[in-house]
């Protein structure tokens, strides 16, 4: 029998200026500074399905929140000069840096009030990446850049501003992977190309030699974590909700990509108006244990599954933000589970 995982809904955010409605947004820049929220930015499909051909919009609102338990309270707000997307966030001394698309983002708090700063231009264009930060040097690398999968990896010194280009990763360039900085080694797991992978690696910073680690796998089971939400919760330890199921991911890839005309048209009808039992993406939530590096789960969340999620600990609180519950469709839902009624490190509830 399957454990529950109790979460708590939160309260919604506002729909973003010049929009009725908050209809949820997946893929954007959150941090945490002070025990504050930064969110903004994302994309989501705002005036059409994505079957009718609507268009991706990609936002620019940024909040300040601070949640207290059951509720979001916003702060401040403000907007950022271009839409934002699809990058990655690192927090270094009480500062957000944002790696994504041809530039790094600085985000400061001061007396309460967001202070946005564009960091530094880069010499391509960077999305759907991994990015973690050590005594000052942003590690990032990954993803599609200029439209093109990659397994390039760079090192960015925010005080020189030097940015040079690492060892690349092992295996063929993907996007959307599960990735967390413990001590002087980055580990990556899973992303997609037009295969969906479950197998992990490490990047060891100081010997700069990346090596393999074991899949994303429990009692035998391989579990696909593309684009799920994931952060840090200790020293020794990261947390996963959400991830595109494989079978499905390869599937779609290969048909949308081979199939022409009148079958393609009814392939996507037919993909893209399923229920959400039929993407079968992972409701575990999972913990992986750097030490021991192996996976568990307590235990299945009572929450749609989702992708593109901001996950993120604050007060011994997880909160899951909004995300994709399935292809093309967001959702503006936010859950809080409360970490401490969950032995993680022993695979099972108190």
């Amino acid at each position: 029998m399957v454990n529950i995982i109790k979460s708590f809904k939160v309260g919604e955010l506002p729909a973003p200026q010049g929009y009725e409605k908050n209809i949820g947004v997946a893929n954007m820049l959150c941090g945490i500074i002070d025990n504050k929220i930064i969110l903004g930015g994302g994309e989501n499909f705002p005036y059409k399905s994505v079957l009718d051909g609507g268009d991706r919009v990609i936002h620019k609102f940024l909040y300040l929140i601070r949640p207290i338990e059951n509720s979001f309270h916003i702060i401040d707000k403000t907007e950022f000069e271009r839409p934002v997307a699809y990058g990655s966030t690192v927090e270094y001394n009480n500062m957000l840096f944002y790696v994504g698309g041809n530039r790094i983002l600085k985000i400061n708090v001061i007396n309460n009030k967001l202070h946005l700063q564009e960091y530094v231009n880069l010499p391509f264009n960077i999305e759907r990446g991994i990015a973690h930060i050590q005594g000052g040097i942003i590690y990032y690398g990954l993803g599609c850049i200029d439209g093109e999968y990659t397994n390039r990896f760079f090192s960015f010194n925010i005080f020189t501003k030097e940015n040079i280009e690492l060892p690349s990763f092992p295996a063929s360039g993907r996007e959307h992977s599960v990735s967390a900085i413990f001590g002087d080694e980055i580990v990556v797991f899973g992303g997609a190309n037009q295969t969906a992978y479950t197998e992990g690696y490490k990047y060891n910073i100081k010997k700069k030699i990346w090596t393999t680690i074991g899949d994303v796998e429990i009692d035998g089971e391989k579990i696909s974590v593309i684009a799920a939400g994931y952060t840090k919760i200790d020293d020794d330890t990261l947390v996963v909700i959400g991830g595109f199921a494989k079978e499905r991911w390869d599937e779609a890839n290969y048909k949308l990509t081979h199939l022409r005309g009148e079958e393609k048209q009814e392939f996507r009808k037919f993909y893209f108006t399923q229920e959400l039992d039929y993407y079968n993406w992972n409701k575990k939530l999972l913990f992986y244990n750097h030490k021991t590096e192996t996976w568990s789960s307590p235990g299945d969340i009572d929450f749609n599954p989702n992708c593109g999620n901001a996950l993120v600990l604050i007060n011994n609180s997880l909160y899951s933000i909004m995300g994709e519950i399935k292809p093309g469709i967001r959702t503006p839902e936010i859950h809080r589970i409360v970490l401490d009624k969950l032995n993680y490190k022993e695979k099972e509830l108190y």
